[in-house]
């Protein structure tokens, strides 16, 4: 069982990394969005420190995942106690998964760039779909017994 918990949460981290590649894949297409909606919608600077903010806590959010899923690896053959202090790293990244989706991706997205076009659609449910998988997966992690 407790390779399989690093396993999920390993899953958490490759799927926000997966994110975070995507989208600095799409800067071109965000940039060609920006031009055709003009300056009327969201001021330029805006969008992009909003598109920052957002991919840099997708990375975080991987590498957390990654370093939690690493050291519950590290742990599967140590007492209890030490694989219930590994798991603190994997919690942080259910964490911050929920702070994208609720802090970043309600609050910038929804208020800022008001989703108002199919992609941002898009993003909003795959924003749901990390952060709530990720929360699953961490209550199930946490409170599972080894």
């Amino acid at each position: 069982m407790r390779i399989f918990k690093s396993l999920l949460v390993s899953l958490i981290g490759l799927t926000a990394l997966m994110y975070t590649l995507q989208n600095l894949a799409g800067i071109g297409a965000m940039r060609e969005q920006m031009d055709a909606a003009g300056a009327a919608n969201v001021p330029p600077a805006a969008s992009w420190a909003g598109f920052a903010l957002i991919t840099l806590c997708q990375l975080a959010l991987a590498v957390t995942a990654l370093k939690g899923a690493w050291e519950l690896f590290a742990a599967r053959n140590g007492s209890t106690e030490q694989f219930r202090e590994a798991k603190t790293t994997a919690v942080w990244a259910g964490g911050l998964s929920l702070l994208s989706w609720f802090a970043l991706s309600l609050m910038v997205g929804g208020g800022l760039f008001q989703w108002g076009t199919d992609s941002g659609g898009v993003a909003l449910a795959k924003s749901f779909a990390l952060g709530t998988t990720s929360a699953l997966t961490i209550l199930f992690v946490w409170g599972t017994t080894d």
